[in-house]
């Protein structure tokens, strides 16, 4: 069975601009793989540089469209591209995404920073609350499906 939400995604006013992710607990993955944080109400994921590049336009650019992006216990989609095999640590990072997008029915996406990581790691942001509006502007919808 499948189950599909609508998020709102948002793009900051000025480039480099983006709120503090907040205090979180984290799984650090390694240097090919995505690391975790969960906060109240908020997950963020930091993906390897190769990842980013990839989807970084796809999913926050600010294009009105975004790709449908599919997660399921193995994989997860993003129009034609797929992230496979997750690692062991990915799993219990999906579930609590998962969780978040069922208790809100959709959510926010955008980017955040912590002062923790190196300087200019983004963090791709899905929160239960949408981020100030002093600094973000809603850029459009996106899809996501959970199988």
């Amino acid at each position: 069975m499948s189950v599909e939400y609508t998020i709102k995604r948002y793009s900051a006013y000025f480039k480099g601009w983006c709120q503090a992710f907040g205090e979180h607990e984290s799984v650090v993955g390694e240097e090919r793989e995505i690391s975790w944080l969960f906060g109240e109400g908020q997950i963020g994921l930091i993906l390897p540089e190769e990842l980013n590049r990839k989807l970084y336009r796809k999913v926050l650019g600010k294009h009105r469209q975004s790709p449908l992006l599919t997660i399921n216990h193995d994989a997860v989609r993003i129009g034609e591209f797929q992230y496979s095999p997750m690692s062991e640590q990915d799993k219990p990072g999906l579930e609590k995404l998962r969780q978040l997008l069922q208790n809100t029915g959709g959510g926010h996406l955008f980017l955040t920073y912590h002062f923790m990581y190196k300087q200019g790691t983004r963090i791709i942001t899905f929160s239960s609350k949408p981020p100030w509006s002093l600094i973000y502007k809603e850029i459009g919808p996106m899809q996501i499906r959970l199988l």
